[in-house]
C-alpha cells in the first residue's frame, strides 16, 4: 500500500513539474525569417524617409553548382518615420523582417546634418540591432550601394563591415564606430564621435570619402583621410598600415604613443599633447640624399602642421573629437561637463612629435644616409 502511494505521489509531482516547464511556444523558425544584414536611411522628397534594406539569399551545394546566381535581394521603402517605413515594409513581405544580424547601417550625409538622433533613437530604445553594428555615413545616392552585388563576393553585409575591420580592409582612415560608440560619444558631454563618410564608386561598391566629426548629434565638418591620421595618434588608436610621404620617401609608422597632460590655467584648459612615432623607410626617391635625422624632422614638421590645422579646425566649431575632455575629469567641477565644448572652444592645445626611424634598410647600413648617391 505504501509502496503504491509513493508511486502515485511521484506521478503526480512529475505531472505538476511538466506544468512548469517552458516551451518554445512562439518561435520563428529560420526558414520563416529574412535575415537583415545592412540598412540604409535616406532622405526623400517631400520630407519623407526611405529606408534600403539588403538580404542574403541562402543556396545549395546544387544550386550554386549550377551556375553563378545573384546571393541577394534589396527592397526600399518610404514613410514619414523610419518606424513608420518599417511597419510598412514589413506588410510587403512573406516572411518575418530579422534585424538581429544586421551587420551595417548606412545613414544619409543630409541626414546627419539635421541630426542622427530621430533616425537611429528606434536601434537603442527597441534593442531590436546588434549594438556592434558599424555606422557609416554616406554621401549621394545609396541605391547603387544596395543593388550591385559585391565585388568580393561575399555574402550581403558581410563585405561592408571587412572594409572598416582591421583585421581585413581596415586602415586607419577607415574609423570603424559601432552603435554603442557613436551613441556613447552623444550621451558624453566631454567628446564627439567621428563617423566615416563614404561615396558609392562603380567598381567597388563604396569608397571613403572621409570622416565626419559632430557636435550633438550633428554633423558639423568633415576630416580628410590624411587629416584622420592626426585623430588615430591622439587618440592611441594607429595601426600599422598607414603610410606617410615626406621628402618624397614613403615610410610605414609601426608603432604609435601619446602621451596627453592637462591643467586649468585661468580658467582655462590647457592640453599639452606629446606624441612618439615608430617607423620604417618603405622606398626612396631616387637621387635625393637625406640623413635620418632630417627625414624623421621633416615627418615631425609635416603632421605636427596638420594636427595644428585639425585642431583649428575642430575648436571653432566646439567638436572635441580627441575625447580630451576627459582628461579633465575631476578638474572641472560636474556642473561644467555641460560647458565642455565652449572651454575646448578657448583651450590651448600644444602637439609636439617625436618620430624614430627603425629599421631604414641595408642602404643605411651601409652608408650614414638615406638613398646615397651613385659611385662613378
Amino acid at each position: 500500500m505504501r509502496m503504491r502511494i509513493r508511486k502515485m505521489s511521484l506521478a503526480l509531482c512529475l505531472v505538476i513539474l511538466a506544468f512548469l516547464l517552458q516551451g518554445c511556444w512562439d518561435i520563428k523558425d529560420i526558414d520563416n525569417r529574412l535575415l537583415v544584414t545592412a540598412i540604409g536611411i535616406e532622405q526623400a522628397p517631400d520630407n519623407k524617409i526611405r529606408i534600403w534594406t539588403r538580404f542574403p539569399i541562402p543556396q545549395s551545394p546544387q544550386s550554386s553548382s549550377s551556375g553563378p546566381g545573384k546571393d541577394f535581394f534589396t527592397t526600399n521603402q518610404l514613410g514619414n518615420t523610419v518606424v513608420e517605413a518599417f511597419d510598412s515594409l514589413r506588410l510587403k513581405l512573406p516572411k518575418y523582417l530579422d534585424m538581429s544580424g544586421t551587420r551595417t547601417i548606412f545613414l544619409d550625409q543630409r541626414l546627419a546634418e539635421k541630426g542622427f538622433l530621430p533616425y537611429l533613437e528606434f536601434t537603442i530604445r527597441d534593442r531590436m540591432l546588434p549594438l556592434d553594428t558599424v555606422v557609416a555615413l554616406v554621401s549621394g545616392d545609396m541605391e547603387p550601394i544596395f543593388t550591385k552585388p559585391n565585388p568580393a563576393g561575399e555574402l550581403s553585409g558581410v563585405y561592408t563591415k571587412l572594409f572598416f575591420e582591421r583585421y581585413a580592409g581596415g586602415t586607419a582612415q577607415k574609423n570603424m564606430v559601432p552603435l554603442w560608440g557613436l551613441f556613447s560619444g552623444y550621451f558624453n558631454p566631454l567628446e564627439e564621435k567621428v563617423v566615416p563618410l563614404l561615396i558609392s564608386d562603380p567598381v567597388t561598391l563604396f569608397k571613403l570619402k572621409g570622416n565626419a566629426f559632430f557636435q550633438g548629434d550633428r554633423m558639423i565638418g568633415m576630416l580628410t583621410p590624411e587629416e584622420t591620421l592626426i585623430y588615430e595618434i591622439v587618440t592611441n588608436q594607429m595601426t600599422p598600415f598607414e603610410i606617410e610621404t615626406a621628402q618624397e620617401m614613403n615610410v610605414k609608422i609601426l608603432e604609435s604613443e601619446a602621451t596627453i597632460h592637462t591643467r586649468m590655467q585661468n580658467s582655462k584648459p590647457v592640453i599639452r599633447i606629446q606624441a612618439k612615432l615608430t617607423m620604417t623607410l618603405m622606398d626612396s626617391a631616387h637621387g635625393i640624399t637625406i640623413k635620418p635625422d632630417k627625414l624623421e624632422a621633416s615627418i615631425n614638421r609635416l603632421l605636427e602642421e596638420r594636427a595644428a590645422k585639425v585642431f583649428e579646425q575642430t575648436q571653432k566649431k566646439k567638436s572635441d573629437i580627441c575625447r580630451l575632455g576627459n582628461y579633465f575629469r575631476g578638474k572641472i567641477p560636474a556642473s561644467q561637463f555641460n560647458h565642455w565644448p565652449e572651454l575646448y572652444q578657448h583651450a590651448t592645445i600644444e602637439f609636439k612629435l617625436d618620430s624614430k626611424l627603425k629599421n631604414t634598410g641595408l642602404q643605411l647600413m651601409r652608408k650614414p644616409f638615406v638613398n646615397p648617391p651613385k659611385e662613378d
